[in-house]
């Protein structure tokens, strides 16, 4: 291995059936301890176990013949299982811990204009999710990539294909995924200023929509789909100096199988820079949709007019018309708006600030009662956020909630929970489910809608702040307020009155900042009184010792009805001192505590690790604890690591 390796220093390129430009490696061991307690529906149960494992790794480049005719990456990797474990990764850690790997890119022609890429890559991994729960994982994927640059038409062609499936070792529970992808794309510019794209795909997916449990016959819960799309993008300015631009897209997709789906898309959007600093925008959508239940069509016209004048003032006039035609209905939306923002210079070298907005929405609704079906309408979910669906009337039995790629379906009250809220329905993440925090799903649902209606709504929005000492300390308070003139027809229609004030402060001093603000909502759908504080520290002493500290405290009351409360607390902090340049010892904690209806929560996570390493040996030693309880079950988990590896 030494003579491989001093032979591999050698970097004159010469040619050679064979020359290994690089290699390079890893062998570890890792030895730990842990002990688990479960409490469960009054049943305990006590774990501990001994864990002692290795690894090697292996990563090289060479060619064949020349650089330029075969370049070859060749990544292994090999860490066998010495046992059965219940938890094979920390709960609290975001890390993913390899199994077996192996990836090999081939790389024909790099420096010419026509090249080819061809790899494969293939591992194992266990790997934790949001703290909670812990999966093992399978994925397999090759492909390869053509491409061949020119003057006249570039273009790639592509072919990708995927199948993986994860395991949650506590539950069972797996999920199965294959995918199989072409697409091909040219580029073309006739000129400096114009740019043209065109973009062709067919993808064909399978996926288990049930997560099955291990070992049962999925071919019942397998669905199919093939997708054909393609794509037109162009961009053009019209001088030089590209104030004046129009780009455009027009997209086809089709999907056949187990969902069929068409859609046909037409966006053009223009922008003019005129004179005395006015600016305008104006955009063109159209949208025809074909799906198993329902058809839609739909035009869209928008339009912002916007003036700055000098520093301080800044105008925005927009409107927006918008009509659809669906199978069921027929709807028409009008909206209008004005914004106005002044800011000014006051002493102690502070900003005064003032906005206005107002804003009206006219919808016309031509329909019998129906029962409508809603695909694809989009959502994102944060713990400490409420995020009501679009429509009323939802049948809860309906709604499915799957990933923003549309490949991964979530389960309700195990990824997700949902809460009636009046006529409307609110979606919640559950911690350790696949939804992540701060992440976007598609729902789809059916619900009951109304008669034709008719209304006009106009909010109302007026803001003002005050800044000091260069922005240490602000002062803010807003109040918005949304009305309907002459609704028709809307019995069986709940529209949002609602009165919001909101007053706060916050400060930014060298390394602390934080601030407390108020916020009390007065809604027909979900009102509520919330009051937000947050504190954060950063910073360094000496660059030795560095620090972080974050801190939110939501405090939710009158939630729909006098008396409901939410509560939600995050504390986290991580702090590391630097004994030398080679030796670092580094402490990370967390609480978070949720309280209300279908969000019972209390999490503390800890991490001390020491890491440290003498010319090629790296040694790392740590303590894990992990405290949890979430609805009628309590954990308690403690583990002592230690890690030795080589590098060479």
């Amino acid at each position: 291995m030494f003579s491989i390796y001093s032979y591999s220093q050698n970097t004159t390129t010469e040619t050679s059936f064979w020359r290994l430009n690089s290699f390079n490696g890893e062998i570890n061991l890792n030895g730990s301890y842990w002990d688990q307690e479960i409490n469960r529906n009054n049943f305990n149960e006590l774990q501990e176990s001994s864990y002692i494992s290795g690894g090697l790794f292996l990563n090289s480049n060479s060619y064949f013949w020349h650089p330029n005719f075969l370049s070859l990456d060749l990544n292994v990797g090999y860490s066998p299982e010495t046992g059965q474990r219940l938890s094979l990764v920390t709960p609290d850690r975001n890390e993913v811990n390899t199994l077996k790997k192996l990836y090999v890119k081939a790389l024909f022609f790099q420096h010419n204009s026509l090249n080819l890429n061809v790899f494969t890559n293939i591992n194992e991994s266990y790997n934790n999710r949001e703290n909670l729960t812990n999966l093992k994982s399978y994925f397999e994927n090759w492909g390869s990539t053509l491409s061949y640059a020119n003057e006249y038409l570039p273009f790639t062609l592509s072919y990708n294909h995927l199948k993986g499936e994860q395991k949650e070792l506590q539950t069972e529970r797996s999920y199965i995924t294959e995918q199989n992808s072409f697409e091909s794309r040219a580029t073309k510019s006739f000129g400096s200023n114009d740019w043209q794209q065109f973009i062709f795909s067919h993808n064909e997916y399978t996926y288990d929509d049930t997560f099955s449990f291990s070992g049962q016959d999925r071919n019942t819960n397998i669905i199919k789909n093939k997708i054909t799309s393609w794509s037109l993008n162009n961009n053009l300015f019209f001088d030089p100096k590209k104030k004046y631009s129009i780009n455009s897209r027009v997209s086809n997709e089709n999907q056949r199988g187990d969902l069929e789906y068409k859609r046909f898309q037409v966006f053009e959007n223009i922008f003019l820079k005129l004179q005395k600093k006015l600016k305008f925008f104006g955009n063109y959508n159209f949208l025809d949709t074909q799906g198993d239940i329902q058809d839609s069509r739909q035009h869209n016209v928008r339009g912002a007019l916007s003036h700055q004048l000098y520093k301080s003032l800044r105008t925005r006039a927009s409107a927006e018309y918008n009509t659809i035609g669906n199978t069921q209905y027929e709807e028409v939306i009008n909206r209008a708006g004005l914004d106005i923002r002044y800011v000014k210079k006051i002493p102690l070298e502070g900003l005064l600030s003032f906005t206005y907005r107002i804003n009206t929405n006219k919808q016309e609704r031509n329909s019998e009662a129906a029962y409508l079906f809603i695909q694809n309408e989009e959502h994102t979910i944060s713990d400490g956020q409420m995020e009501l669906l679009n429509n009323q009337n939802i049948n809860t039995n309906s709604v499915m909630v799957r990933d923003i790629t549309s490949t991964a379906l979530f389960r309700l009250n195990f990824d997700y929970v949902l809460i009636e809220r009046n006529e409307f329905l609110e979606i919640q993440r559950i911690p350790g489910g696949q939804i992540t925090n701060n992440s976007t799903v598609l729902i789809d649902y059916g619900a009951t809608q109304p008669l034709s209606y008719q209304f006009k709504a106009i909010n109302n929005f007026f803001g003002a702040s005050i800044s000091l000492l260069q922005n240490k300390i602000e002062f803010y308070f807003n109040t918005s307020k949304q009305d309907y003139i002459n609704p028709v027809n809307i019995d069986f229609l709940t529209l949002n009155f609602f009165n919001k004030n909101v007053y706060g402060s916050r400060f930014r001093y060298g390394f602390l900042s934080g601030g407390v603000e108020h916020d009390n909502y007065r809604s027909v759908i979900i009102p509520y009184r919330l009051t937000r504080y947050y504190l954060a520290l950063q910073g360094n002493l000496n660059q030795k010792l560095f620090y972080t500290l974050n801190s939110d405290l939501r405090d939710y009351h009158m939630i729909v009805e006098e008396g409901m409360k939410q509560k939600y607390y995050n504390i986290s902090g991580n702090v590391s001192y630097n004994f030398s340049p080679k030796t670092k010892l580094n402490l990370e904690g967390a609480y978070r505590k949720q309280e209300g209806e279908a969000i019972d929560l209390d999490l503390i996570t800890a991490r001390l690790e020491l890491t440290t390493n003498f010319r090629q040996l790296y040694i790392s030693t740590g303590l894990e604890l992990y405290k949890n309880e979430i609805f009628n079950e309590q954990m308690d988990f403690s583990k002592v690591t230690i890690q030795i590896s080589r590098k060479f």
